[in-house]
């Protein structure tokens, strides 16, 4: 560093202090990611389900019915593994099998009230602690990080459509 506070290539001590924010916005996203897994786990546990089962009824109840080729393809999973985890769902009552609405040699999955009930009482507390960590947050920082996880979605979607190509 120079006596200016500036390193080679001219970066400033503030530039460096930018640099470290980002790095640590990084470190707090792969923490984030670390932790969702703990929770589906978690969430698994509590539901007495395996955390693939916890997953597919998170795509159900997020996009309501899905075929089960659908289904396997979200969760990278073969035909047959989507068919036993089908089959799994709906004996523990969480799904059920319906025909499609415009093609009637297919059928699709969806998520039962019971799942919806169940899947709600096991992230209550979860949901109440985001929206107090949300509460805490000045409008401009909301819109802050919304704009952020907004970029995040979008950067973790493009890699999945990325790799659905392949």
């Amino acid at each position: 560093m120079d006596k200016r506070g500036q390193a080679p290539g001219g970066a400033t001590n503030v530039d460096r202090a930018t640099e470290v924010d980002v790095d640590a916005l990084g470190d707090r996203m792969r923490a984030v990611a670390r932790a969702q897994h703990k929770f589906n786990v978690s969430v698994a546990h509590v539901m007495g389900l395996a955390p693939n089962d916890v997953w597919a009824l998170e795509h159900l109840l997020a996009d309501g019915p899905l075929g089960p080729a659908d289904l396997a393809r979200r969760l990278g999973m073969t035909s047959a593994s989507a068919t036993t985890l089908v089959d799994r769902l709906e004996a523990a009552g969480h799904i059920s099998r319906r025909p499609h609405l415009t093609d009637r040699r297919r059928l699709v999955v969806a998520p039962t009230e019971q799942a919806s009930h169940e899947a709600y009482a096991a992230i209550a507390p979860f949901l109440a602690d985001l929206e107090a960590a949300g509460a805490d947050l000045t409008e401009d920082e909301r819109t802050v990080v919304v704009r952020y996880l907004d970029r995040v979605i979008a950067a973790l979607r493009a890699l999945g459509e990325a790799d659905d190509t392949r």
